[in-house]
Parts: C-alpha cells; sequence; structure tokens
C-alpha cells in the first residue's frame, strides 16, 4: 500500500474479472459494505472500489476483514 494523501484509499479487484456490476454486488451483498464503486468516477474506475479510512481502527479492520472472506474464496 502507497501511504495515502487523503482519506480515501483505492481497492483494485481488476484481477478477479467480474464486472463492475457482480463486483459491486459482492463488495454490497457478499461483504455487506457501502463502497463507492469505481465507476462513478469515470471508465476509468471500472474494477476498483474505493474505501474511506477515515474511521475507528476495529471499524476499518471490519471492513477488510469482510472483503478478505468474500473475495478469498474467488482467489486471482
Amino acid at each position: 500500500m502507497v501511504e495515502p494523501h487523503s482519506t480515501y484509499v483505492w481497492l483494485d479487484f481488476s484481477e478477479y474479472g467480474l464486472t463492475q456490476n457482480e463486483l459491486d454486488k459482492r463488495v454490497a451483498e457478499g461483504a455487506k459494505l457501502w463502497l463507492d464503486g469505481g465507476t462513478m468516477f469515470g471508465k476509468e474506475g471500472v474494477g476498483f472500489q474505493r474505501i474511506n479510512i477515515a474511521c475507528p481502527r476495529a471499524v476499518l479492520a471490519d471492513a477488510l476483514d469482510r472483503l478478505e472472506k468474500e473475495f478469498g474464496s474467488i482467489g486471482v
């Protein structure tokens, strides 16, 4: 990870080969998180999700654990 210059971090899911709709659904329904889908920032955002890390460490750790559980089963 590169040291961020803001409270948002971009997560790259492009290696999973999911459509943006599939990615958004896995994040929202599988991991039960509400992140910013990359395409809301333009076509360059396909395959990305944006997460706000300006929260208590325990909340961020929980969110990352949920993502790991949801996407760990896919394998890259």
